[in-house]
């Protein structure tokens, strides 16, 4: 049975392997023998053995034949650099968008994807005022939930957004969803070609736009959201708005040496 740490379900191995690269993290060059590993983790003799020749196979750790010292391993390296990258990328993206919410009158949010067909708003930011849009943090959008849902489709590769349109009933969410594939294809298209998305009452009775992040290798990194009341953001504003996060987004791009495609 796997432990239990703040109610989620936890894989012992799992565990096991993270307090040995703990351990050694703070060990440093010195590194620490199979004893002392066992001692400082609590982990049996065979636990530790069979971790330790699972995580030296795969280059997370490596072991000094003379010394019997296990360190830190090289395949750590690129998983550390691609973290780092990561973090600078999210930081980046909430310095510059934190200021709109106030300068723009919207509420404005960040998403990340959590796989190639979900976002997930990991941030969000309000302008003064207690009346605005509201979204929650931690809410979770698929392909064909507004102007994000628009964003994860023109993401896809063209012939993989186009199966999904049309192998499923479109969802109606309100009188002004886009149900027609052929509609929503076109509408995709024309994503791809501008940089962002719009939804005008196609998702709730509000407006959005939204434009994503790509990173080095193509894929979605990130995604600007930004939503308001018809009355107040709609026509010419929702153009603006929409040109203003792909700026943003192209922004965040380049600080991050990734290549803004043109357009």
């Amino acid at each position: 049975m796997g432990r239990e740490a703040n109610g989620k379900y936890q894989v012992p191995a799992v565990v096991g392997a993270i307090s040995v690269l703990n351990e050694l993290s703070v060990t440093g060059e010195a590194g620490a023998t199979q004893t002392e590993l066992v001692q400082t983790t609590g982990l049996s003799k065979s636990t530790m053995h069979n971790l330790l020749s699972t995580l030296e196979s795969h280059g997370f750790v490596r072991r000094d034949a003379n010394t019997r010292q296990y360190r830190l391993g090289p395949a750590l390296i690129p998983l550390g650099n691609e973290a780092t990258r990561q973090v600078k990328m999210v930081r980046s993206t909430l310095d510059r968008v934190a200021p709109l919410a106030t300068e723009h009158r919207l509420s404005f949010a960040v998403a990340q994807p959590v796989d190639e067909q979900q976002l997930r708003i990991i941030s969000r930011f309000y302008p003064p005022g207690d009346v605005h849009v509201g979204i929650t943090v931690g809410s979770s959008y698929g392909p064909m939930d507004g102007a994000l849902g628009k964003i994860l489709l023109a993401a896809m590769e063209e012939s993989e957004s186009r199966r999904l349109i049309k192998g499923r009933k479109l969802p109606a969410h309100t009188h002004s969803t886009i149900t027609s594939p052929e509609s929503l294809i076109d509408e995709i298209d024309e994503v791809r070609q501008r940089g962002w998305s719009v939804s005008q009452g196609e998702y709730n009775e509000n407006n959005a736009v939204a434009a994503g992040i790509t990173g080095a290798d193509g894929e979605l990194e990130l995604v600007l959201l930004a939503l308001g009341f018809p009355t107040q953001f709609d026509g010419e504003r929702l153009v603006e708005i929409g040109t203003l996060l792909r700026s943003t987004a192209d922004e965040v791009m380049a600080s991050a040496g990734v290549a803004v495609p043109g357009r």
